[in-house]
């Protein structure tokens, strides 16, 4: 009788924190601040600036080398910084503004589609062909797939060659990079992480 009061106490535990925790978790998903894209860069990169330097929101994942370096612009670095200013704040009524730097969004600014990725109908050859000229003349930093760092698993040629594709693309989209790496990789609007 005491164990099955106890696994019913246990139950119903665990029911009352589903019914608190799980709405509170998925509410903290979004709305997000990002950087408004008709907004100047010049505009958009004072407000950045001053948030980090007055607000006291840690600015260094925007760093080189750092999770939210790429892409490598103005207002992206920007939108991180903003979006982690007002998610610190906008219980505390921070808003999202910044002299009209900023624009609340209802879509989640990581899930930045499309994604350039191997194609899986090229030899692994012909793939780690391109991964590695992109590593070595492109400028893209390719240790995220070395043993050891966040994008080395799956340990395969066509994983880690659509990490060091996506970098590329993402990085260089909006200057005239493209995804093709002499038909090494396709564009896809699946993320290639909820494969």
């Amino acid at each position: 009788m005491a164990i099955k009061n106890s696994v019913s106490l246990l139950l119903s535990s665990l029911m009352v924190f589903a019914l608190i925790c799980i709405p509170t978790i998925s509410a903290q998903n979004g709305p997000w601040c990002v950087a408004n894209r008709k907004v100047s860069d010049q505009v958009v990169q004072a407000a950045a600036v001053w948030t980090c330097q007055q607000s006291g929101v840690d600015c260094s994942r925007i760093q080189l080398g750092q999770n939210c370096f790429l892409p490598n612009t103005i207002k992206d670095h920007a939108s991180v910084v903003f979006n982690t200013y007002y998610q610190h704040f906008k219980h505390q009524g921070g808003s999202c503004d910044f002299h009209g730097a900023a624009v609340i969004t209802q879509t989640d600014p990581t899930q930045n589609g499309p994604w350039c990725v191997a194609n899986r109908k090229v030899s692994d050859q012909v793939v780690q062909a391109a991964a590695v000229w992109t590593c070595q003349q492109s400028g893209v930093d390719c240790s995220r797939i070395q043993l050891g760092q966040n994008c080395f698993l799956p340990n395969t040629i066509k994983d880690h060659a659509s990490v060091v594709f996506n970098t590329y693309y993402q990085h260089f989209k909006h200057q005239g990079g493209s995804c093709d790496f002499h038909g090494a990789a396709v564009i896809t609007q699946t993320d290639p992480k909820q494969r």
